[in-house]
């Protein structure tokens, strides 16, 4: 009987590696690090540096709000740490709301969150001056920098994290100058992670950016400037190291205030204040193309919300998300804030407080290797 059961059973399926690797692909961070246990094929694959970009690039074509979190630093406490909510509850509306946890990492003075990309956090210690790589979906810490000597003798005036992929390195820009209102003395440095020293480059060419930390795109950093009393985007190129500047959208002659910058879905967005009577979005469908410049939609001034925020004007409202062309996230000065395109109602979110700053993370598998 037994023998004749052996002789009928089929063989176990077989998938090929391909298409395990395309399966594996799709899944979450935390359902791939269960699976690295279930044998050392898998383990291999997914540890493989090919497996991880594919992943990542994976992600970035088919985002998931389920996957991403909000991340700020806590200095009230010493040494800093670090709170987090999942993006998720945040766009539902109802009581379903996400709740902050606290996180302790081993650094041990004050220290900030100063950038996010591809699911690294940069840590910058203020007492010491150096910098670390976090990845906190998978544990990785990166070895501390050296220090950044200017700092202790000056003051960072703008930062801004990224990834030059062209060279596959990620890249931190800080620029230090003597306190003032002006900063007219600074230095402008680049720190690339594994490296040995800073290197100090072309100095940041304005004295009045309107964001302090730039926003990272398509292997850029950008901030908004005034130039000649014009309103520009200057975009820094982590490959090549230069700066350029790309024009905003044309406003048909109307006056524009407070123009503040984000990232929607790895593209540039602005918000306008216009004359103080509404709040107008739009966004660079494709980097550095002029023409690509699409309205998102406009705000009514009027709205309560924002008479409310006089303490806070139109110059820290950033857009965030948009969720199913309809929920609006945006972050202003103070707290965040729901708007529904569609009826063009308001929700607070009350229980997210500690915005000294915010990072928008997705969880990768990403851990460079220097």
């Amino acid at each position: 009987m037994s023998d004749n059961y052996q002789s009928h059973r089929q063989p176990p399926p077989f998938l090929p590696e391909e298409i395990i690797f395309q399966i594996l692909l799709r899944l979450p961070v935390r359902w791939l690090l269960e699976l690295k246990r279930v044998c050392k094929s898998w383990k291999t694959l997914i540890s493989n540096p090919i497996f991880t970009k594919s992943h990542l690039q994976n992600l970035k074509m088919n985002p998931s709000i389920s996957h991403q979190h909000i991340f700020t630093s806590l200095l009230i406490y010493e040494p800093s740490k670090i709170a987090y909510f999942p993006v998720k509850p945040l766009l539902k509306n109802g009581s379903d709301r996400p709740t902050t946890k606290l996180v302790e990492f081993c650094m041990e003075n004050r220290f900030l969150i100063i950038g996010s990309c591809n699911g690294l956090l940069c840590l910058f210690d203020m007492d010491r001056g150096y910098v670390k790589l976090w990845n906190p979906s998978i544990g990785f810490e990166s070895k501390k920098s050296p220090t950044l000597d200017s700092y202790h003798k000056w003051s960072i005036t703008y930062n801004g994290f990224g990834y030059d992929h062209i060279n596959d390195k990620y890249k931190l820009l800080v620029v230090v100058g003597r306190s003032g209102f002006n900063y007219s003395e600074k230095v402008t440095q680049i720190y690339t992670f594994g490296g040995t020293s800073w290197t100090t480059i072309q100095n940041f060419p304005s004295a009045s950016a309107m964001n302090f930390v730039g926003k990272f795109v398509s292997g850029t950093l950008n901030w908004v400037i005034i130039k000649s009393n014009q309103t520009v985007i200057l975009s820094f190129d982590l490959e090549k190291e230069t700066y350029k500047e790309v024009l905003l959208p044309e406003h048909d002659g109307v006056e524009i205030r407070n123009t503040r910058i984000g990232v929607l879905s790895d593209c540039i967005c602005v918000c306008f204040d216009s004359k103080q009577t509404y709040l107008d979005f739009w966004v660079m469908k494709k980097y550095g193309v002029v023409e690509s410049w699409t309205r998102l939609m406009m705000i009514p001034y009027e709205k309560s919300w924002l008479r409310r925020q006089s303490f806070a004007p139109p110059s820290f409202i950033e857009l965030l998300f948009i969720f199913e062309n309809t929920i609006v996230l945006l972050r202003t000065f103070t707290k965040f804030v729901l708007y529904n395109l569609n009826n063009g109602s308001l929700d607070y979110i009350p229980d997210i407080q500690f915005l000294n700053d915010h990072h928008i993370y997705y969880e990768t598998l990403v851990s460079p290797q220097f």
